[in-house]
């Protein structure tokens, strides 16, 4: 119920040059003045509302050209409109601050601190109920009135709008769950994307329900809707409307509801009045001027209407209706949201989108109290559902558990192991025709044939990566990368980087896509030195071979890949493009353009058919990172070559394959070979690595190489986090030791039913998702959760046993 105590009624009446200003309050008690309206203040507001309508008549209105005799000048607009707000206001509230206004000013500040002194516990706000006549005077941005600074009043004083006739009461507040009509209109020119989201964001704490124009329909199927809709017998809450809107003098403003449709507020007026003796509050217009439409909605009786007075820039509407919605989401009632969403286009928006706080007003019928969202009462079911000590122990150990890195590691490589074991078992290990890569490896016995010294090695001999280089090339194969980074001169050999160049040149004129390896660093690579003379970007590739343990290295989401790229991503572009692309830039040492821009300008153009969009779109769902697959045995995910038989027998009947495969050379595992002296390219080898090949070590090549399997095979296993499976696990549990507290005692023969289908069901859990590892690559953790689950319900079989 409203307190009437808090309550001002102000009517503000003109009559030719004459104001009329009536303050009533309390019990009867009234008090009135006149002060003569100044002139200038209606053209101040012609002025404002020009340079208002020019800045918001075209996105990024900062200037427009107007023609005129012989000059042509550009008006900055956002300036006009600032100093337009600037002179308005002035004016404004110079003659609010009048000598003839003051004794109402006094009287409100009088009777507000009376009203605190009175009741020191209230937190109750100081309403004045603002009518104004004619619509002239309604127009002014009456909630800018800064009538508290005058008497340094600290209360909290709201301006309401109230319209002048008013013929039906307020209806009580539905019971139930609140429940919201969205109606979006027209959107020829608007975008309701934000609000549709904010809406939506509501779901948690209301029902909202959308209806509106779809292309599909004619205008009468859209009104038929709409009025069904809106007399629906569950009824409503709150009324959303979002499009186009306008003001009229004798049927309550129009409606945009279908390009070239409009509907009168006259014509929906019997719905409407259904619609809110079934308990509809509350109307929200994110429309342009919507002062007649106010009016009409008051006087039929709705509680409260939300509109624009002016026209209303898409952007601004958008955001204004976000930071309201947010509001009503945190149950503030509709003037906190409002006055909340005003000052964050004041205080936030003031420079992008001026003067627009001015606009949003709040109409309210005098008989009803603002609407809020309530809170639900969730306190019986919150201590319900708070864990007991065995339940928190399990919780807290587990989220704990769930968020060390090491613990996920090992997690990792145990479910891994066991995905090796069970595709293995059920022989569901891929069947391709041939591994997509073919890893060339310097291996130790290379380096033996070699009679390579050790001075040679770091860095690598590159007269022998030249030679590597060379039987590829004769090998007709096109696509290599060289895990390798060519930065600094290399001394011995002393001809080494003039052989590399001479090799990398003869393969690039044979039409080979060659990728050298480079490292991270903040917004640029580091990797090959063209002043070696061995390369040019303009004809060869390069990406960077940074990546995080047992992961996919992507790039990052809001990087195009032409300043930084993963070199597995890359060079699986490269691979996929030249199955896919007929006209694909060919690398050619005269080339002088960069040859990664090209490239990646191709595949941008290129349709969204085959892997080559497939790859070039994905994106990783909730920024969750792909796991390298060690479950498929490596014999299917790559070719090895040492290094030295493609040296020695570069015979294309022995390697048949290599000219369709993305060839990488790289170092084997011996552990004088790598980045820096003791720091080898190598790390200890998986379990389900060792499961398949009973290898020591994983090289770095290897990793790329499952890097680029994955890729060109589109296979990106997602894991899913602990914390949400866990998260799952604990509402599951919760809800099954919920259910068996309505049972004071349990059979021994049903509580043994229960540990077995808990077990059972666990263990169910458990194939089920090493089936969807395989079938849909998702990777969902067994472990921690089960155990949480198995934690939470079979203690409480005991525990009711015992009731």
């Amino acid at each position: 119920m409203k307190n009437n105590n808090h309550i001002f009624n102000l009517k503000v009446q003109k009559v030719e040059q004459i104001c009329l200003f009536e303050l009533a309050w309390g019990k009867d008690q009234r008090l009135t003045t006149q002060i003569n309206y100044p002139p200038a203040l209606t053209q101040l507001y012609q002025d404002w509302r020009k340079a208002y309508l020019n800045f918001y008549r075209s996105d990024q209105m900062r200037g427009r050209t107007v023609d005129g005799g012989i000059a042509k000048l550009t008006i900055d607009w956002h300036a006009e409109l600032v100093k337009a707000e600037t002179k308005l206001m002035y004016e404004f509230h110079r003659w609010l601050r009048s000598a003839e206004l003051y004794e109402i000013r006094a009287q409100i500040a009088q009777e507000s601190q009376q009203i605190i002194k009175d009741n020191p516990d209230t937190n109750a706000p100081i309403q004045i109920f603002l009518t104004c006549a004619p619509l002239e005077l309604a127009r002014f941005p009456w909630e800018a009135w800064e009538l508290g600074n005058e008497f340094a009043t600290n209360e909290a004083i709201q301006f309401i709008r109230t319209p002048l006739n008013i013929s039906t009461q307020a209806q009580e507040k539905r019971q139930g769950r609140p429940r919201i009509l969205a109606i979006l209109g027209d959107d020829t020119g608007l975008n309701f994307k934000a609000e549709k989201e904010s809406l939506k964001s509501l779901l948690r704490i209301a029902d909202v329900e959308f209806v509106g124009w779809q292309p599909q329909h004619t205008a009468a199927q859209v009104i038929q809707e709409i009025t069904d809709a809106i007399t629906d017998e569950r009824g409503w809450d709150v009324l959303f409307f979002a499009g186009h809107s306008n003001e009229t003098d004798i049927t309550g403003g129009e409606l945009g509801i279908a390009p070239g449709v409009s509907i009168a507020i006259s014509e929906i007026a019997p719905q409407l009045s259904i619609a809110q003796k079934r308990g509809l509050q509350v109307a929200i217009f994110n429309s342009c001027s919507g002062l007649s439409i106010a009016d009409a909605l008051i006087d039929l009786g709705f509680g409260q209407v939300v509109v624009m007075r002016e026209p209303i820039h898409n952007s601004v509407a958008q955001g204004f209706m976000v930071r309201f919605l947010q509001g009503l989401a945190k149950h503030l009632d509709v003037y906190e949201s409002l006055t909340e969403a005003r000052q964050f286009l004041r205080m936030d928006k003031s420079h992008t989108y001026p003067s627009s706080y001015l606009v949003p007003s709040l109409f309210c019928h005098p008989g009803a109290a603002l609407y809020r969202i309530p809170a639900f009462r969730w306190q019986q079911r919150l201590r319900q559902s708070i864990p007991n000590r065995l339940e928190a122990i399990a919780l807290a150990a587990s989220l704990t558990l769930g968020l060390l890195v090491p613990v996920q590691e090992m997690l990792l490589e145990t479910r891994l192991l066991t995905q090796s074991i069970y595709r293995n078992v059920t022989a569901q290990i891929p069947s391709e025709e041939a591994p997509p890569v073919a890893l060339v490896q310097i291996d130790e016995e290379s380096l033996y044939r070699a009679q390579m010294p050790n001075s040679q090695l770091l860095p690598m001999n590159r007269r022998y990566i030249a030679k590597l280089v060379d039987s590829t090339r004769k090998l007709n194969a096109s696509v290599v990368g060289l895990d390798f980074i060519f930065d600094t001169p290399q001394k011995d050999p002393p001809s080494g980087d003039k052989d590399l160049g001479k090799a990398v040149r003869q393969a690039v004129d044979a039409n080979m896509w060659l990728m050298f390896a480079a490292v991270l660093q903040p917004d640029r690579e580091v990797g090959t030195n063209e002043a070696l003379n061995i390369n040019n970007w303009d004809w060869t590739l390069q990406g960077y071979i940074d990546a995080y343990p047992n992961l996919v290295e992507l790039p990052d989401g809001n990087n195009d890949c032409r300043k930084t790229c993963p070199f597995a991503y890359l060079l699986s572009l490269v691979q996929l493009a030249k199955q896919e692309i007929t006209a694909l830039p060919q690398p050619q040492t005269n080339r002088q353009q960069n040859l990664r821009a090209q490239l990646l300008d191709a595949i941008q153009q290129y349709p969204n058919k085959g892997n080559l969009s497939t790859l070039r779109d994905w994106r990783s769902p909730f920024g969750l990172q792909p796991i390298l697959d060690y479950s498929i045995p490596p014999k299917q995910v790559y070719t090895p070559i040492p290094a030295w038989q493609l040296i020695e027998n570069p015979d294309i009947n022995k390697f048949p394959l290599l000219s369709k495969q993305v060839v990488l050379i790289a170092v084997g595992s011996d552990r004088r070979l790598g980045i820096a002296a003791g720091q080898p390219d190598r790390s200890l080898a998986p379990a389900a690595i060792s499961y398949w090949t009973k290898q020591e070590w994983l090289t770095g090549g290897e990793t790329l190489a499952y890097m680029m399997h994955h890729f060109l095979t589109q296979r990106l296993v997602i894991p899913i986090p602990d914390i949400w499976t866990i998260g799952v696990a604990i509402i599951l549990g919760k809800i099954t030791t919920l259910a068996m507290k309505n049972q004071l005692r349990l059979k021994p023969s049903r509580r043994q039913q229960i540990i077995a289908g808990a077990i059972g069901a666990v263990i169910l859990y458990g194939i089920a998702v090493l089936q969807l590892y395989i079938s849909v690559a998702i990777l969902i953790p067994w472990f921690l959760p089960s155990s949480v689950f198995l934690i939470y319900v079979l203690p409480a079989t005991k525990r009711n046993n015992h009731a």
